[in-house]
């Protein structure tokens, strides 16, 4: 199993478990809608688009207040489009799936509450 976090620009939040491990860069780029970028936060790595705001992409408020919460970009910096979240690379540079330990400590961002 695979647990990532998505988080689009429209407010709307998801915990994914995906039989398949772990989630591809084809399914990253297709998720994020281009080429993708990693915005690190404490104990996971985030993927956004990397030209989001240059292809005017809406602006993503719950990604934007989670990345500031980890500050992992500038304050006067935001998110535009989707943002896969999954958990830090390995010894290998394999992706890893997220814990429940931190969901539970970032919900509140994710969820926008």
């Amino acid at each position: 199993m695979f647990t990532y976090v998505s988080i689009g620009w429209n407010g709307y939040s998801a915990i994914v478990i995906n039989e398949a491990m772990p989630i591809s860069y084809e399914d990253l780029v297709s998720c994020v809608g281009g080429y993708i970028e990693g915005v690190y936060l404490d104990g996971a790595t985030a993927w956004v688009n990397e030209e989001g705001k240059l292809q005017d992409l809406p602006k993503n408020y719950v990604a934007t207040d989670l990345a500031h919460a980890h500050n992992a970009i500038h304050t006067d910096d935001w998110i535009a489009g989707n943002m896969i979240i999954v958990g830090n690379s390995d010894d290998e540079g394999e992706m890893t799936s997220l814990t429940p330990e931190w969901i539970n400590a970032n919900l509140k961002e994710i969820a926008n509450v």
